[in-house]
C-alpha cells in the first residue's frame, strides 16, 4: 500500500507489483477531484475491495494525470502495474512465447487488448515482434516492469516501424517518452533518454491512442546503464507575440482562448527563445526605422516578456542580436549608437550592453539557461569590424564574442553560452569552429539552424553530420531553428520564405508537420551520447495578423511554419513536444 488518500469519499491507491509510484490528489472542482502520479501505470477503480473488479480507467491511458467524479459510492483507486522481472530474463524482443500472442510473457496490457499481438510477419531481429493495430479505432497500453537495477540514468533502445497518423503512439521508460518516428517502410532506431532508477525499477511502456488505419511495430528493446542525465528541451521562439498580441492576434487551444504561452507550455514546451535588439523601431537610423516605432524585442520589451516566461516555469534562450534590426549570415548591421567607434570602444559597448541587459533581467529575478551571442553568425557580427572575411577579421570577432562571453558570466555564470550557425553541416561547422578554436573563442553550447529547405539535408541527414562533428568539440549540440510548412501558402495566398520542405517527403499539411517533428526529435535524441539539448521551432507563433509581416509594409512569411493555424488553433504538430521529453 502506497498512500491512503483522506476526505469525504475515503479514496484508497496502492501500486501491485512493488511499483514505488505515488498516487496524489489535487484540487476539488466542480464536483469532480484531479488525481496526478509520475511515470505511466494506468489509473483502476473499484467500488468494493472484498467483491469487485478493479477496472481501468479509459481517460487515463497513456497519461499521468486524471479527473474523477465525486459522489456515491464510495471508489478506490490504484495505479496498475506488472508483476517484476530481472532484466536479464526481460521478454524484450518478445521472442519467450515462441508463438503469436496477444499476451507477451511478462507484459501488462490496458484498454483494448485485441489491438496488441506479438506477429512472425515482421521482426528486426530473431522471429517476432509486437504489433499494435486494430480493425477499429482503439487505445491501448502494455507495460513490462524491470526489477533489481542499478540506480542511475537509463535508456531505452529499440527498433520500429510506424504507420503514423495516430493521436499518440509512445515507448517510455518511467516517465521519460519518446513518440515513435511515422516511418513505415524500414525498421528505425528510436530511444528514450534520462530513465531515472532510483528504486531499482523501470516500467517500460507502449502506449497508442489510434484509429483504425494506424499501426506499428516495435522490437529488440534494450535497457542500458549510460549514466546520461538527459532532458529533451522543446519550444521556439516566441519573441513576436507581444507585438501581435498587441494588433488583436488570439490563440486557441480546442477553441478556448488562451494566452499563447500558457497554451504552449500545456503542450509540453519547457523554454521560449526571445530575442533582443538595441534599438528597433527608431524612426530615425536605417535599418532600425524599418520595424514597429513600438520597439517591440528592445530591452523593455524584452524584459516583460521574459518575465511572462519565468513565471510559467519556462526556461529561457535568450538571442542578443547586436543590432537594432534583424541579423543574419548576410546581414549584421552595427546598432545605430555604435556606429563610427574604434574598435576598442566597439568592444566595450558590446560587454557594457550585454551586461547591462543581463542585470536587469537578474535584478527581476531571471536568470536565462542559455544566452546567445548573435544571431546565426557564420559570417560574423557587427559588420564591418567583426566580419569574419579574413585573418584580421577573424581575431576582431573572436574579441568581440569573448567580450560577450565575460559580460555573461559576470552576471550569471551558470547560464550556457550558445554560438549559432544557421547551417548544421560537417563542412561549415568544423570550418566555422575550428578557426574559432584556434583563435581561443569561448562558448559552451554549438547552436545550429536546421530546416530540411535551407539545409537540403534530411533528419537523418542532420543527425549524420553532427554526429562527424559534434566529437570535435566537446560540446552540446542546440538546435536554435526548425521550420516546416504546414501549408504551401500563407494566408495571403503566397508562398512563404520556405518554398518547399526540401527532401523531406512528409507532406505540406498539419499531419505532415507534426511526423516532421515527431522523426526530427527522433533524430536529435538518436545523437551520441545524447549531445543534442534539443531544438527551438521559428517561428511557432507568427500567426496571421492583419499588417504584421517580417518588416513595415512586407508581410508574414512564414504564418504557414507555425504551431497554430492562420486563426490562433492548435495545430497536431504540438504533440510533438507533448509526447517527447
Amino acid at each position: 500500500m502506497k498512500r491512503l488518500l483522506y476526505g469525504w469519499l475515503a479514496l484508497l491507491a496502492f501500486c501491485p507489483g512493488g511499483v514505488s509510484q505515488v498516487l496524489s490528489a489535487g484540487a476539488i472542482s466542480n464536483g469532480t477531484l484531479s488525481l496526478s502520479w509520475s511515470g505511466t501505470s494506468p489509473l483502476q477503480s473499484n467500488t468494493n475491495l472484498a467483491t469487485g473488479a478493479w477496472q481501468d480507467e479509459t481517460n487515463s491511458l497513456g497519461k499521468n494525470s486524471a479527473t474523477v467524479p465525486l459522489g456515491a459510492p464510495a471508489k478506490f483507486f490504484r495505479l496498475k502495474s506488472p508483476a517484476g522481472v530481472s532484466l536479464s530474463r526481460a521478454n524484450l524482443s518478445f521472442e519467450a512465447d515462441g508463438i503469436p500472442t496477444a499476451t507477451p510473457q511478462g507484459w501488462q496490457t490496458s484498454g483494448n487488448a485485441d489491438a496488441l499481438l506479438v506477429t512472425s510477419n515482421s521482426a528486426y531481429d530473431g522471429r517476432f515482434s509486437l504489433l499494435l493495430s486494430n480493425a477499429t479505432a482503439y487505445q491501448v497500453q502494455t507495460s513490462l516492469l524491470i526489477t533489481n537495477l542499478a540506480n542511475g540514468d537509463y535508456q531505452l533502445g529499440a527498433w520500429a516501424k510506424n504507420s503514423g497518423g495516430q493521436g499518440v503512439c509512445y515507448l517510455a521508460g518511467n516517465d521519460r517518452l519518446t513518440s515513435l518516428p511515422p516511418l513505415a517502410s524500414n525498421w528505425t532506431a528510436t530511444i528514450v533518454r534520462g530513465i531515472s532508477v532510483t528504486n531499482g525499477q523501470c516500467l517500460i511502456t507502449l502506449y497508442a491512442d489510434a484509429s483504425a488505419s494506424n499501426w506499428c511495430l516495435v522490437d529488440a528493446l534494450t535497457l542500458t546503464n549510460d549514466q546520461v542525465a538527459y532532458a529533451f528541451l522543446k519550444g521556439g521562439d516566441v519573441s513576436e507575440l507581444p507585438r501581435l498580441e498587441y494588433y488583436g492576434g488570439k490563440f486557441r487551444d480546442q477553441g478556448v482562448a488562451m494566452d499563447c504561452l500558457q497554451i504552449l507550455k500545456n503542450h509540453g514546451a519547457n523554454i521560449v527563445r526571445i530575442r533582443l535588439y538595441n534599438d528597433p523601431g527608431n524612426p530615425d537610423y536605417f535599418p532600425a526605422n524599418q520595424l514597429d516605432p513600438l520597439g517591440w524585442q528592445n530591452p523593455a520589451h524584452t524584459l516583460a516578456l521574459c518575465q511572462r516566461a519565468k513565471q510559467l516555469g519556462l526556461q529561457i534562450e535568450l538571442t542578443y542580436h547586436y543590432s537594432d534590426y534583424w541579423s543574419n549570415p548576410q546581414a549584421q548591421y552595427k546598432p545605430h549608437a555604435w556606429t563610427g567607434l574604434s574598435f576598442p570602444a566597439l568592444t566595450n559597448a558590446l560587454y557594457t550592453f550585454t551586461r547591462t541587459n543581463l542585470m536587469a533581467l537578474t535584478n527581476a529575478g531571471i536568470h536565462p539557461e542559455y544566452i546567445s551571442l548573435g544571431n546565426e553568425i557564420d559570417g560574423g557580427i557587427l559588420f564591418p569590424d567583426g566580419a569574419n572575411t579574413n585573418a584580421a577579421g577573424w581575431t576582431n570577432f573572436a574579441v568581440l564574442l569573448n567580450a560577450g562571453y565575460a559580460a555573461v558570466k559576470s552576471v550569471v555564470p551558470a547560464s550556457q553560452v550558445v554560438l549559432h550557425l544557421s547551417k548544421v553541416d560537417a563542412g561549415s561547422v568544423n570550418w566555422f569552429f575550428g578557426n574559432l578554436k584556434n583563435l581561443g573563442g569561448n562558448y559552451d553550447v554549438i547552436g545550429c539552424s536546421y530546416y530540411p529547405f535551407w539545409s537540403g539535408l534530411t533528419t537523418d541527414q542532420m543527425r549524420t553530420n553532427i554526429n562527424a562533428w559534434e566529437g570535435n568539440f566537446n560540446r552540446p549540440v542546440l538546435i536554435m531553428e526548425t521550420g516546416y510548412n504546414w501549408a504551401t501558402n500563407t494566408c495571403d495566398g503566397y508562398p512563404g520564405q520556405l518554398s518547399n520542405n526540401g527532401p523531406e517527403f512528409f507532406p505540406s499539411t498539419p499531419p505532415g508537420q507534426k511526423d516532421f517533428l515527431l522523426t526530427c526529435f527522433n533524430d536529435l535524441k538518436l545523437i551520441t551520447n545524447g549531445h543534442c539539448l534539443g531544438d527551438l521551432y521559428w517561428d511557432p507563433v507568427f500567426i496571421c495578423v492583419p499588417g504584421q509581416g517580417w518588416e513595415n509594409g512586407q508581410p508574414n512569411v512564414v504564418g504557414n511554419t507555425t504551431l497554430f493555424d492562420f486563426n490562433g488553433n492548435t495545430l497536431p504538430s504540438l504533440d510533438a513536444l507533448q509526447y517527447n521529453n
